[in-house]
């Protein structure tokens, strides 16, 4: 793996965008050549298309060879505009803005306090198998020790409410679920949105589901503990904020700046 790993560092850094496009169009050159300005070649070219089953001729979903053939060469013939590139974050939270939100509410750890008369558990003291505390903003968090999974972490975060928040509320059966799934298609909040959101996530690594059942909202995040988005190869390389830092920002954002979008309930209620 170390060898492939320089390797692959000394042939990224000698690649122009030339070679990258040389590349690029031998490997579409089967489907350029279909264009009319363009050379062809020879050999065959194999196309299958799915088609439903009792489409007859005049159908909408009726295909056979001639139509096949029209769709690809008028498709071909079509100008090919290229997609505007989305700068993809670092990260969410401004240097600054995480400043002067720890002045504004210096973040500590409190003892945690149980009513069902668990033992309270001191703030600076790891505990067996779970370390039990609460933040300072009244958050209570539990803590344990995976030895299976290295530089790996799983948050959970429980809102209590669900689907049984919806007849004490007098919502709309279905409507704690549908939110829920339209949290998991949405993802824009702040001044980011979804596509940038959506590779900061495929950047650092994080996997994220959310899911309502009967009694809470359930928020899943999987995500490494170590340093990624990295930016820069070999001796140039700066390492990007850690995994952990990468999740509680999603964490914030979610919280305090999440957009709700009507894409995103659409294809929530399929």
């Amino acid at each position: 793996p170390e060898q492939s790993y320089y390797t692959t560092v000394k042939a990224l850094s000698t690649l122009t965008l030339e070679e990258v496009n040389e590349a690029a169009r031998d490997m579409c050159s089967h489907i350029t050549c279909i264009n009319a300005n363009e050379p062809a070649q020879d050999g065959v070219l194999i196309v299958t298309a799915c088609s439903p089953k009792d489409a007859q001729p005049g159908d909408e979903g009726y295909c056979d060879e001639d139509s096949l053939l029209d769709t690809i060469y008028e498709a071909c013939q079509l100008e090919i505009e290229p997609e505007e590139d989305v700068v993809v974050p670092r990260t969410l939270v401004p240097e600054e803005v995480l400043k002067k939100a720890v002045e504004l509410n210096p973040p500590s750890w409190e003892n945690g306090q149980f009513t069902d008369g668990t033992p309270n558990t001191p703030a600076d003291k790891l505990t067996r198998p779970f370390t039990l505390r609460r933040l300072s903003n009244g958050i209570r968090v539990g803590v344990g020790r995976n030895p299976a999974e290295s530089q790996r972490g799983h948050l959970r975060i429980i809102a209590p409410g669900g689907r049984d928040a919806e007849k004490r509320l007098g919502f709309k059966l279905g409507s704690m679920a549908v939110g829920s799934r339209t949290m998991q298609e949405g993802g824009a909040f702040g001044p980011w949105t979804r596509e940038q959101v959506e590779l900061f996530c495929v950047d650092h690594l994080l996997m994220v589901e959310i899911n309502c059942n009967e009694e809470s909202l359930t928020i899943d995040f999987v995500f490494p503990t170590s340093n990624v988005g990295n930016v820069g190869f070999g001796n140039d390389v700066q390492l990007g904020i850690t995994g952990t830092e990468a999740v509680l920002q999603i964490v914030r954002e979610i919280i305090v700046g999440f957009h709700w979008e009507e894409d995103a309930l659409g294809r929530s209620k399929q």
